[in-house]
């Protein structure tokens, strides 16, 4: 029976980006804030960020939901905040809308491994990476399948879309939607709008303390010049340009106020007579700040950047455009209008006209409300023409690749807990039998090798573990399919299921080993943990390997029969031709055994940092050469798994 005129839920959307209020005040931050307020009546709005402050995970910012991920800092502009892909990946599924506030690395590493496909994304281009571009051959790949992936993608100008390549692949996917300002927030009841300071001497600038705002420019622009600055905003440039200011002697003419309320930069807008946003790369796309400026009724300088920035306030009518990094043609700019109090006061009158007709705050949300409907809308369609033509099919598909690793970990987890249900101690009994080998291997090698058998300890407990991790996935993937031969003939499951299984089930026994060099190494080494962050990322890499080569391998030996023998025997010859148990003084590692031997150098991008706090570059290219062999092939097999009920 069907319920008519039942009362319809607001849909949610989650705001994703790297930091908001109260942590930081910002243009981007305003836009998000604007956002949340604006479609109150017909979205549910919250955040997701990162936040080094210390404080309460979860907040409320102007009755809106947010989320705080710890960060430890931030390295190369981004955020070391190693859980938000974790928390993103997990909130995904409790929104009905995703709201990405690009760029933010960290989000496109979720949406480039297609996690998250299950609600539709929103892109907000507020810039392109342009302080590190060193690192762009790395970012620009995840930023591509994030744009490929998402249903629209909003520029503040149509400009932007024309001077970037990457927006330009995707240019019908995008919409121009220009910010908006509340004017009625800049006006001045008291002061009539044609005041003019007849001083003129005041030259105000907003923004964070950051190298692209160009602030070092507009200091060095007050150098033998007779006007006054003051830039208001924080960030890790601020001590630079204090000794900026220190050097060209300008303490009396050049402040650093700092951050301040909402309601005094209002003022500071009001009582400037010039404003100026010297900012000098394409990393400033708008200038919502200068647009701040124009709704207080003050004439701007800006720089001509290849963005939107001087199409917001375009020169000769509201402001003057400069070249940007260019102090002398900044100071004469300035001079010219503080020399000019009619020109201020025309130029002035024509921003606060612009501000009103062109930049409000009810176009800006209409225009995103618009898009986020027809997003919403449009996946709503597309659900319900799945579900009426492919119901059926819907179980399989589901999830993709992420949902059949999510079905292994449950399957590997449930599996651990039944094969321990009535044991005393679990997969501790493993980790004794760890214990017990280590304490063996480690007295009878101390009697061939130069160094003590105890300070040994540690490290061979550790190699061991890895070994057993390895070697334990490999021979469970080549009988993992035979396992499960009824259900891969019933295709209740894919088959791969089976054989990524093997990789958790293989995990978490080594969560229980790795109990044993962990107890060694607090016991044993002095307390030093910064080896052991440099070996995390060469860890990852000797897991994902083994991940690659137990598809590979546990396919084979399905199909072949004859090549699990061989790969028992290759195991055992690999463990004792391998420096896995022996010492560095006992082995010749120029040989050609040894450096041709892939398991010399899997291993050692993950110890030779515990023990030297780095890794050789020979040994992190072999090993990444391996792994793209092994990913290549791992692909290739599982699109052939879908013929093991007819291998088995």
């Amino acid at each position: 029976m069907m319920t008519l005129n039942a009362p319809t839920r607001r849909p949610s959307v989650l705001h994703i980006f790297k930091v908001y209020y109260p942590d930081l005040f910002g243009g981007t931050l305003s836009v998000i804030r604007d956002i949340c307020t604006g479609l109150k009546d017909t979205f549910t709005a919250a955040v997701l960020v990162c936040s080094r402050s210390g404080g309460a995970p979860k907040i409320v910012v102007n009755d809106v939901a947010v989320e705080r991920v710890h960060s430890f800092g931030d390295v190369l502009s981004l955020p070391a905040a190693p859980t938000y892909p974790w928390r993103l990946w997990r909130r995904i599924t409790e929104h009905d809308l995703l709201a990405l506030h690009a760029p933010f690395p960290l989000a496109d590493l979720v949406f480039a491994f297609g996690l998250g496909r299950g609600r539709p994304l929103v892109v907000h281009w507020h810039a392109d990476i342009v302080t590190h571009a060193g690192l762009r051959f790395i970012v620009e790949p995840m930023m591509r399948r994030t744009l490929r992936r998402a249903a629209a993608i909003i520029v503040s100008d149509p400009v932007l879309v024309e001077t970037t390549p990457l927006l330009q692949e995707f240019a019908d996917k995008c919409h121009a939607v220009p910010f908006g300002v509340d004017v009625a927030k800049f006006d001045r009841p008291a002061v009539q709008p044609a005041d003019v300071n007849a001083r003129g001497r005041l030259v105000l600038a907003c923004g964070r303390l950051v190298p692209y705002k160009g602030f070092d420019v507009l200091v060095r622009a007050a150098h033998s010049r007779n006007f006054e600055v003051w830039i208001v905003g924080e960030g890790r440039e601020r001590e630079h340009l204090e000794q900026l200011i220190r050097d060209y002697g300008l303490q009396d003419r050049v402040r650093l106020l700092g951050s301040v309320p909402e309601s005094e930069r209002v003022k500071l807008m009001r009582i400037a007579d010039v404003f100026v946003m010297p900012s000098v790369t394409n990393a400033e796309t708008f200038g919502l700040v200068q647009l701040e400026a124009m709704a207080a009724g003050r004439p701007v300088i800006n720089t001509a950047l290849d963005t939107g920035v001087p199409h917001v306030a375009r020169d000769g009518i509201e402001a003057i455009t400069v070249p940007p990094g260019d102090a002398p043609a900044l100071a004469d700019a300035i001079e010219t209008l503080i020399n000019d109090p009619d020109r201020r006061r025309r130029m002035g009158q024509a921003a606060r006209h612009r501000a009103v007709t062109k930049y409000s705050t009810t176009a800006f949300r209409e225009g995103v409300e618009t898009v986020y409907r027809r997003v919403v809308a449009e996946e709503a369609i597309a659900a319900k023409d799945v579900g009426l033509s492919a119901p059926a099919s819907r179980p399989h598909t589901a999830g993709g690749f992420v949902g059949a690793i999510r079905i292994a970990a449950a399957l590997a987890w449930s599996d651990m807990r039944h094969r321990y249900v009535r044991s005393l101690l679990g997969p501790f009994w493993m980790s004794i039998q760890m214990a017990i080998m280590v304490g063996v291997l480690g007295s009878v090698i101390g009697h061939f090798s130069n160094a003590g058998a105890v300070a040994r300890l540690p490290m061979l407990a550790a190699s061991l573990t890895a070994w057993t991790f390895l070697n334990s996935v490999v021979l469970d993937a080549t009988t993992a399919l035979q396992g499960a031969t009824s259900l891969i003939k019933d295709r209740a499951l894919p088959p791969v299921i089976f054989l990524l299984q093997c990789t958790f089930r293989q995990g978490l026994f080594a969560l229980h080993n790795a109990t044993v060099p962990l107890i060694l190494w607090l016991a044993l080494t002095p307390r030093d943990i910064s080896g052991a962050f440099v070996a995390l990322p060469g860890l990852a890499l000797f897991i994902v390997c083994t991940l690659a080569l137990s598809l590979v391998l546990g396919a084979l030996a399905t199909r072949y029969r004859d090549i699990k023998p061989i790969i028992e025997s290759s195991l055992t010859l690999a463990f004792l031709s391998s420096p896995i148990i022996w010492t560095s003084d006992m082995i010749d590692r120029s040989s050609p055994v040894m450096r041709l031997n892939p398991l010399t150098h899997l291993f050692a991008i993950w110890r030779e940092p515990l023990v030297t706090g780095h890794v050789a570059t020979a040994s992190l290219l072999y090993v990444l050469g391996c792994l793209a062999v092994l990913l290549l092939a791992a692909v290739v097999t599982v699109t052939h798994l879908r013929k093991a009920a007819f291998w088995i």
